[in-house]
């Protein structure tokens, strides 16, 4: 009797696990989508000004040896 009892246990036990999983904040996959799509173009953008920056710096440092 008691390992019938015992499994049935186990069983409710699973239940509940499963009903707790099921339960959980569901991720949507149009957010992260996005998510990945702007930290691209952050990425893009610090990538653009960097260059930038370094041909300017380039640029201005030929323009006063030049002088």
């Amino acid at each position: 009797m008691q390992i019938k009892s015992s499994t049935k246990q186990k069983v409710n036990n699973n239940n509940s696990n499963h009903n707790e999983l099921s339960n959980e904040k569901k991720v949507d996959i149009n957010i992260l989508l996005n998510r990945v799509k702007n930290e691209e173009k952050n990425v893009i953008k610090r990538n653009f000004i960097i260059t930038f920056g370094v041909a300017g710096s380039l640029l201005i440092t030929g323009l006063i040896s030049a002088l």
